[in-house]
């Protein structure tokens, strides 16, 4: 058993060592796959260690059948296909095949050997045409153009190519990396038998346009043909188009100034003429513009809306900023003190450069004016704290005031004539003077008098004698008697 193990052991070691002395024997063709224009010509190399006597050969094995072209330099297959092949050697160790003026029929699978061994190395041949130029559509010179934020179909076409190319899509940002694209590709190929089997390939990129790839570039190459060191590309310039967006709205309310400065980048760009500024939504102006800047003079008197509208081909862009007189206001802020502005949709983030004495002077003003309003305020509440305190005294505990009928000092109390007391009856008591009555003109002093009866009885005396009894539920109410002069 240890006897067969040896013999084995023996046999794998010999394999490998055939195996390395093979791979370091014969130098075949590289790269494994190799491809040839049409009418071209192409040069497939083949060679052996000095150390090995045996010839190399040369076999055509496109079909499998494994057809012997050349021994050494002999060329020994007499078929016509052959006729414009030949090899080529320096020397012993060494057996180029040469493919003259390739037609496609000389595509095929061809093997290098160290004859009368199975040491041997094949190499695919693909016979090519490169078609003509591919050429990307639409183009505007060469540009490419599309609008920010849409989506548009751009064709590159590889007419006459052997064997159909795929063809690949590449972007890249001004000054930016490549980028291979791969949403949004598709391809159609149709075959022309005619002209050797030769295809004409659409590709279609549906391309979703950023304006930061406007003056970038859109690629496409067609891929899978071995002839070509670099693959057949073509190039075009993006010309992605958007809407006006406002870099910069500036009001400079100084007194030596006092203008509105607007700015936009725009593709294409805005013209002066398309330039508006519009004070308060009312009142419209067409600013002076120069070197891709529009000014305008205006002397603002208090905080004033400030909206600048820029409009292309595309669409309007638009900011609104809020002037203050004397100050320096702007929508491109520094690392200052931020101030009030109002940007498209209402928020407000501007800068305040250069505030100025009337600034200053408005501060000042709103504390003074906000001191003022919590005075009033509080006397507001101190006299309805005073006017309520005087109704709640008079409601618990307050006298009849008497009132000088003519016109007397109404602040000096009088004396008041004591009323008569009544009886059971409802009638006035005698007085002590011989039981006089006293009548309601009896008031020497001319003061009007109230005074309130409140009474759960009979009403008064009829006048025959009889009182008046009452049916309903004794009702309180006050006499009124009025004692005058």
């Amino acid at each position: 058993m240890e006897a067969i193990l040896r013999w084995m052991c023996t046999i794998l070691l010999a394999t490998i060592a055939i195996e390395r002395c093979q791979s370091q024997d014969l130098i075949g063709p590289s790269p494994a796959n190799q491809g040839v224009l049409r009418d071209g010509t192409h040069t497939l190399t083949c060679s052996k260690s000095a150390s090995v006597e045996n010839q190399l050969s040369w076999e055509d094995d496109t079909d499998g059948g494994g057809i012997l072209m050349f021994l050494g330099t002999s060329k020994i297959s007499p078929e016509t296909k052959y006729s414009n092949f030949e090899v080529i050697s320096d020397n012993a160790e060494e057996l180029n095949l040469v493919i003259n003026t390739a037609e496609v029929e000389d595509d095929g699978v061809y093997i290098c050997q160290i004859a009368g061994t199975s040491t041997q190395q094949q190499v695919t041949l693909k016979v090519e045409v490169l078609g003509s130029p591919l050429e990307i559509t639409p183009m505007d010179g060469d540009r490419v153009t599309v609008t920010d934020g849409e989506t548009s179909n751009i064709v590159c076409t590889a007419t006459g190519y052997r064997p159909v190319v795929t063809i690949e899509w590449y972007h890249k940002k001004s000054g930016g990396q490549e980028v291979q694209i791969t949403e949004g590709v598709s391809q159609t190929d149709s075959v022309n038998p005619s002209d050797g089997d030769t295809s004409d390939v659409v590709g279609t990129l549906e391309y979703t346009a950023s304006k930061d790839y406007n003056n970038g570039e859109v690629k496409c190459v067609a891929t899978g043909l071995y002839s070509q060191e670099n693959d057949p590309q073509t190039t075009a310039t993006l010309n992605v188009q958007y809407e006006p967006t406002i870099t910069k709205l500036q009001y400079d309310g100084r007194d030596d100034v006092n203008m509105v400065i607007c700015s936009s980048d725009a593709n294409p760009e805005v013209s002066g003429a398309d330039y508006r500024i519009i004070v308060n939504d009312t009142d419209v102006y067409t600013p002076t513009c120069a070197d891709g800047e529009c000014t305008l003079s205006l002397d603002v008197q208090y905080d004033t809306d400030v909206r600048c509208n820029a409009t292309n081909s595309i669409g309007t862009g638009t900011k609104t900023i809020i002037a203050v007189p004397g100050a320096v206001i702007t929508t491109t802020p520094e690392p200052t003190t931020a101030a009030t502005t109002k940007s498209d949709g209402g928020d407000k983030d501007a800068i305040s450069n250069d505030p100025g004495p009337n600034v200053v002077g408005i501060v000042v003003g709103v504390i003074v004016a906000l001191i003022v309003v919590a005075v009033v305020i509080a006397l507001l509440v101190y006299f309805l704290v005073i006017k309520k305190g005087n109704k709640t005294k008079n409601s618990q505990g307050s006298e009849l005031k008497p009132v000088n009928g003519s016109g007397g000092d109404s602040s000096k109390p009088k004396d008041r004539p004591t009323p008569a007391p009544r009886n059971s009856k409802g009638d006035a008591h005698d007085n002590e003077e011989g039981k006089k009555k006293v009548k309601p003109n009896d008031n020497p002093d001319g003061l009007l008098y109230a005074q309130l009866d409140h009474s759960n009885k009979p009403a008064r005396n009829s006048g025959n004698g009889n009182n008046i009894i009452r049916t309903e539920e004794p009702t309180e109410y006050a006499d009124v008697k009025t004692f005058i002069v």
